[in-house]
């Protein structure tokens, strides 16, 4: 998706960043991106989640602070690190006044393969840590190249690249925290309908994930969900102790990002694989949450 920070910041100076003038922003505004940025419907990501007044929280990589005011409602103290000044810019007037929130310019490269900004970090562990939609390799260092080589061995450098990002995640959470993490599903019914991924943010499998959180991160517990239509603008969350039935979908599957075809119906599909019970592989997207053990 590309980047309008400073069309939101100067529709902020032109309206206001508070919730009149991000409701006015949305009324008025004709990129999909406003929605995906400014949308009230995705803090319903973490509305749920029982964060408490004792909890420090770490968001990596903020985007627009989307989901910052959402935790920082509920926290003791939220800290954000982005590498993007613009998105700190935004994230920061959007959400003036509040004072338990802590912003911190670096790169996640900075995080990823220093040692050193590594171990800052780790001396602020955090009861919870959310890595929602995290970027490519390539995205990431800023090559902004798309992907035009085998399928296959993207899926696989992804995978590795991932577990890499995770564990790097896993290490700031203290135990008994939460690492929080939502991806694209690389197998999902958007895309075998005729739908594309976001070639920015990394894409797996529901496999892959059970493999990275069930034996490639020892050390805790995860639970999965499946939020739609997906974990940007989540509607609805399942879980694998509540799916969805047959005939339980309707009206999930709007296109916001961009116009494209449908090349069969997807809500039918959802019905067959729901009553086949085939629904968690077919998702749109995944939340993660893994539990550290003590």
């Amino acid at each position: 998706m590309k980047d309008i920070s400073y069309d939101i910041l100067d529709l902020m100076e032109q309206y206001g960043a508070d919730e009149s003038g991000i409701r006015t922003i949305l009324e008025n505004g004709r990129q999909p991106e406003l929605l995906m940025a400014l949308s009230p419907i995705r803090e319903n990501l973490v509305d749920w989640m029982e964060i408490t007044g004792d909890d420090r929280v770490l968001e990596i990589g903020s985007g627009y602070g989307a989901l910052t005011g959402a935790l920082a409602w509920k926290a003791k103290e939220v800290w954000v690190l982005d590498s993007c000044l613009e998105n700190l810019e935004v994230n920061k007037k959007r959400h003036q006044g509040i004072e338990n929130i802590h912003y911190h310019c670096s790169d996640w490269k900075a995080l990823m393969e220093e040692e050193k900004a590594e171990a800052e970090f780790q001396e602020q562990s955090f009861d919870w840590v959310f890595l929602i939609g995290p970027k490519t390799r390539e995205a990431s260092l800023g090559i902004g190249e798309k992907w035009n080589g085998n399928t296959w061995n993207r899926k696989a450098e992804e995978k590795t690249y991932g577990i890499r990002l995770f564990r790097k995640a896993a290490a700031l959470v203290k135990p008994g925290g939460h690492l929080v993490m939502a991806v694209q599903n690389s197998n999902s019914i958007k895309l075998l309908a005729g739908g594309e991924l976001d070639d920015q943010e990394i894409a797996m499998s529901l496999t892959d994930l059970k493999d990275v959180f069930g034996i490639q991160m020892p050390g805790g517990e995860a639970g999965f969900y499946y939020p739609l239509p997906d974990y940007k603008l989540p509607i609805v969350i399942y879980s694998d102790q509540y799916l969805p039935a047959k005939g339980e979908l309707p009206n999930l599957f709007a296109e916001y990002e961009k116009p494209r075809y449908r090349l069969f119906s997807e809500e039918a599909a959802y019905d067959a694989i729901c009553e086949a019970g085939g629904f968690p592989q077919f998702a749109n997207s995944y939340l993660v949450i893994w539990k550290k053990a003590w």
